[in-house]
């Protein structure tokens, strides 16, 4: 019942500040930056099956397996996750473009492949999803990018019939140890009056685009442990 739960983490935290800083994968990076390095050009490529049997080795808190999604899982629901954002009326209109991208985003040429895990009682959902086969320089370009996304769209209210939340985004220190990581937490005031956080951390490591998260009514105590646990078990897994 949870091959959906990653998605539906990354439909609220995309509108946060995308999921997997996916949000400027389809824009070019300047030349420089695009000009792969020659630790990146020599970085392993990663098959689907590859990356699935990654993620089954990382462990949520409380030691079980994750349940894992496949890349083609991924990619056969990122339509109707990108349906959905599209009835969505989002504001400031500078950050439409986060509707339209979420993430299970397919990107060219890219594999992936992903995991989530409910804590029912701890009222906590996290997810990782792992991607490579894109180049690395372009990824951390995208990553710096995303900081100053983070900035213009720190505060978004997101409107559907009649009903509307509002989401405000700030970094978080912190949360993993994974050299150059970006976090941030995003606070979610929900229509019917409940608020729940998002916490999202994303690296780049040896040209593999890691992206955790954390999100629930309790993500407050545990979510930036949690999310931090579950990048630095990627990149400890991706040599």
């Amino acid at each position: 019942m949870y091959k959906k739960s990653l998605l539906g983490l990354g439909v609220v935290a995309l509108v946060g500040m995308a999921l997997g800083a996916c949000s400027d994968l389809g824009t070019s990076p300047d030349t420089a930056s695009a000009q792969p390095s020659e630790k990146a050009a020599q970085a392993k490529q990663y098959s689907n099956g590859e990356l699935l049997d990654l993620v089954k080795q990382i462990k949520a808190a409380d030691g079980t397996s994750l349940t894992t999604v496949s890349g083609e899982e991924l990619s056969s629901q990122e339509n109707p996750m990108k349906e959905l954002l599209a009835l969505m009326t989002i504001e400031p209109a500078e950050c439409k473009a986060l509707g339209a991208l979420g993430s299970s985003e397919t990107i060219a040429g890219s594999t992936t492949a992903g995991g989530a895990s409910v804590d029912t009682a701890g009222g906590v959902m996290t997810g990782v999803t792992l991607t490579s086969g894109v180049d690395a320089d372009a990824l951390r370009n995208t990553v710096q990018n995303n900081k100053s996304q983070a900035a213009a769209c720190e505060n978004i209210t997101l409107s559907m019939a009649g009903q509307s939340m509002t989401m405000t985004t700030k970094p978080a220190e912190g949360v993993s140890s994974v050299p150059d990581a970006a976090a941030y937490k995003t606070a979610i005031s929900l229509p019917d009056g409940r608020a729940q956080s998002t916490f999202i951390a994303y690296a780049v490591k040896d040209g593999v685009l890691i992206t955790a998260t954390a999100s629930g009514q309790n993500a407050d105590a545990t979510g930036a442990a949690a999310a931090g646990a579950l990048m630095d078990q990627a990149a400890a897994l991706i040599k």
